[in-house]
Parts: C-alpha cells; sequence; structure tokens
C-alpha cells in the first residue's frame, strides 16, 4: 500500500512526519508525493490556533473518495472521537503519543475497515531516530530532545495535545547527531516545547551541559535549537554559546507580548524588563547575536498601551524575523474562559501596525548588509529561477544567489541587494 503525509505545523510536526513515514517504510508501505496516488492519507495536525486547525478539516474534506484516512498530531490529541464525528471519511485518530502504534494501526483498518481512536498520554519517552533516507531535509537535521510543556500559559494548548514534559536521555541524543554528522548534515536543530528546561536527572545534566557537549564533540558546522523560554534562561547557558563558534548566533525566543501586565494575564513567569535584560546579557557576551519571536495581539485585556509597549520592545531588540498573529480562543485553556474583548477589526489593525513596523526594521537592518560577505548555507534549489539556489545564513535569513552548489555546501556570499524578507548575493 502507498501513503502520503501531508504536515501541518511546527518543525516539531515535521519531525513527528519524519518518524511516521519511517515506522511505515519500515512496515513496508511505500510513500508517494501526492493524494491521488495513496491508498492511506495521514493529516499530521496543528491545533496551536483556530485558523490552522480548520484548515485541517478543509483539506481532509476535500481528499478523494476511497482513502484510508488517519488524523494524527496535535488536533487529533486534542479533539479526539469529536474528529470522527465530524468527518465520517476519516479512518483513524493517532495523537501525538500514538505514532510508534501507527503501523498495526493501519494493517488493523485494513483487515476490519474499522474506525478508533489512539491518544492517549505516555508517560515514557518513545525512542525512534528516523533514517536519514525518510527525512524532509538533507542539509538540517531535526533532533527531538524533549517533548509537552509544564508552564501552562494561559493562551496555549500544548499541554493538552503534547502532554507533560518528558526528556529524551543523553546517549539518545547524542547517537542521533553523531548519526546526523556521519549523514553529512551540515546542522542540527535540537527541538522541544521548552528545549532549553530539557534534563537528564540521571546523569545531573541540563540543556547547557548537553550544548556544551554537542558543539565540542560533534562535526557539523551549525547547531540551533527551537523553541527557547525566556524564564528558563541563565549565565550558564550564554556562557556556552559565547564559548563555542559552533552554536548559530541565533535563537527564536518568543516573548508574545511587550506589556509586564498581558504576560502575567499569559502566565508568563518573566517580565518586560527580565525579557529585555536576557537580550542585553546575550549582547555583553555574543554582540553577534541575533533573534526572532512570536508574538500575539488581541489577547483578552490588552488596551492601547499595552500594545504600545509591544511595539517599543520590538524597536529594542529589533528582530531578525517574527512570527505574529492575532489571538484566538483555544478549547482547554485558561484563557478561553476570558471574555475576547478586542472587536476583531482592533486586533487587525493593532497585527498591521504591528507587522509594518517588523517590516520596516527588517528593511533597515538588512540594507546595513549591502557590501557585506556572510556564509550561506544552501537547502536547495531555487523553485522558480533557474540557476539560483537558496541558502540560509547563521542568522536564518533567506539569501538567493546564482550557483551549482548542491544542498549542504556552504558558500561564501557577497550581499549586493536586500529587501524586507531576503538577502540577494552574488558568490565568491
Amino acid at each position: 500500500m502507498n501513503f502520503f503525509i501531508k504536515t501541518f505545523g511546527c518543525q516539531m510536526n515535521v519531525n513527528d512526519s519524519e518518524k511516521i513515514r519511517h515506522i511505515l517504510r519500515e512496515k513496508g508501505f511505500s510513500a508517494v508525493d501526492n493524494e491521488a496516488d495513496a491508498d492511506i492519507v495521514i493529516i499530521n495536525s496543528c491545533a496551536v490556533r483556530e485558523k490552522p486547525q480548520a484548515k485541517i478539516f478543509s483539506y481532509a474534506g476535500r481528499i478523494p473518495k476511497g482513502k484510508i484516512i488517519i488524523a494524527a498530531g496535535c488536533v487529533a490529541q486534542a479533539e479526539k472521537e469529536n474528529i470522527l464525528k465530524k468527518n465520517p471519511d476519516i479512518h483513524y485518530i493517532v495523537g501525538t503519543h500514538g505514532y510508534h502504534k501507527i503501523g498495526s494501526i493501519i494493517e488493523e483498518i485494513g483487515k476490519e475497515k474499522k474506525r478508533g481512536v489512539e491518544a492517549g498520554f505516555s508517560k515514557q519517552w518513545q525512542e525512534l531516530t528516523p533514517y536519514v533516507e525518510f527525512r524532509e531535509s538533507p542539509v538540517s537535521g531535526y533532533i527531538s530532545i524533549m517533548e509537552g510543556c509544564d508552564n501552562f500559559c494561559s493562551y496555549c494548548i500544548v499541554p493538552f495535545t503534547r502532554g507533560r514534559e518528558k526528556y529524551r536521555p543523553f546517549a539518545d541524543i547524542v547517537r542521533e547527531a553523531e548519526y546526523l554528522s556521519a549523514a553529512g548534515y551540515r546542522e542540527i536543530v535540537l527541538l522541544g516545547q521548552n528545549v532549553n528546561n530539557w534534563r537528564d536527572e540521571r546523569k545531573n545534566m541540563k540543556f547547557s551541559d548537553l550544548l556544551d557537549y554537542l558543539a565540542g564533540n560533534t562535526a557539523v558546522r551549525w547547531i540551533r535549537f527551537i523553541t527557547s523560554y525566556p524564564g528558563y534562561y541563565d549565565g550558564e547557558l550564554i556562557a556556552v554559546m559565547a564559548k563555542h563558534e559552533k552554536i548559530a548566533r541565533h535563537i527564536h525566543f518568543p516573548v508574545q507580548s511587550g506589556s509586564t501586565r498581558i504576560l502575567k494575564k499569559m502566565n508568563r513567569v518573566y517580565s518586560r524588563t527580565r525579557y529585555l535584560q536576557i537580550i542585553k546579557d546575550f549582547k555583553k557576551k555574543i554582540p553577534a547575536i541575533k533573534f526572532s519571536s512570536d508574538f500575539i495581539v488581541g489577547y483578552p485585556g490588552e488596551t492601547e498601551p499595552d500594545f504600545r509597549l509591544t511595539l517599543s520592545l520590538i524597536g529594542k531588540v529589533e528582530y531578525t524575523s517574527i512570527f505574529s498573529f492575532m489571538y484566538s480562543p483555544r478549547k482547554f485553556t485558561r484563557a478561553y474562559k476570558m471574555q475576547d474583548d478586542i472587536p476583531l477589526d482592533v486586533k487587525k489593525e493593532r497585527l498591521h501596525r504591528l507587522q509594518d513596523l517588523q517590516k520596516t526594521i527588517q528593511l533597515r537592518n538588512n540594507k546595513k548588509l549591502i557590501g557585506s560577505e556572510i556564509e550561506a548555507l544552501v537547502t536547495g534549489p531555487h523553485p522558480k529561477k533557474s540557476g539560483e539556489v537558496i541558502g540560509r545564513t547563521e542568522s536564518y535569513q533567506v539569501v538567493n544567489f546564482v550557483s551549482g552548489a548542491a544542498p549542504g555546501e556552504i558558500k561564501r556570499v557577497s550581499i549586493k541587494n536586500v529587501g524586507p524578507y531576503s538577502l540577494r548575493g552574488e558568490e565568491l
């Protein structure tokens, strides 16, 4: 039987799809590139916001009849039986902790045509390292080091879709990093909902120890990690990053709001002042460090002064990029019970102001790069421009240039022109 996986969401979802692909290929199933050629369609879903969740049900309704359809991932975990009630064409629900059973589930569906749900939470880490041939990228290797979240931010559904925090053992992480390095990967990306809260209690190790070891013992060009929680930062982690140039000078550092009052309502454990102090500490030790972030506008109770504090924080930090969204209530969360009191037109207006400010900052700072020389890791050929490739800089900016380089090669590029969202260079 042939299968196709449609992935919605973050890097964790992409890595989960790699694991599912590994499991099914090992079971003897064949992967195909589109729904039409598949006997089995697996929808790996994201539930972090309302709009992506709606897209999943819309996509499921467009799948040709006669396919075995499995809803997997975060929406599957959160909605469970409700999905089967809403869409009679979906055969099975597989939550975030049930991927290791998916091969057997498909065999069961094939024999009995039964519908069902596998969406319990596991307290134990489910170890699986996808083979290189089952991964999305030949350049950047994702390594899950922990899963789940214990923070229960008021707006966030993650604890209800990924469960409580579980930490992957140090030895297994190192084994996967060495495997990817030996396979020629140029960068590895450590993944977790609170990646900087990872620990291995048996070895008395925390995230800074893991990062220090990998940077000193893994033959890759860059090591990245996503996503960091500002409440867990300390001087040891900053010192480790300053010690190793191999750790990319870029951190995705979600703040969500620039107002301490709103951060408290969100159940974020840091203040605006604390967040900015961490940024200052990083820049003092690592002057070249760059940051990206996430923002929610229109959170319940957000006033215009609160929003202006967010704009001023963006102006102070000058992020290389951001992800920004209007608040949408998520079932199960504490904020779901709050009055969603910011009108939609106000949310849209604030989002546009925030994005316009960020666009201005990015263009201004990108213009400063014209004439400079930077390293670019080639991720692949440009999909629309023959002879060009797309690369990523250390600060995770897109750079386009003419080259015959293969994915994984690192090229020295002179920046000739820029826009707010990408750079254009010339290979040296």
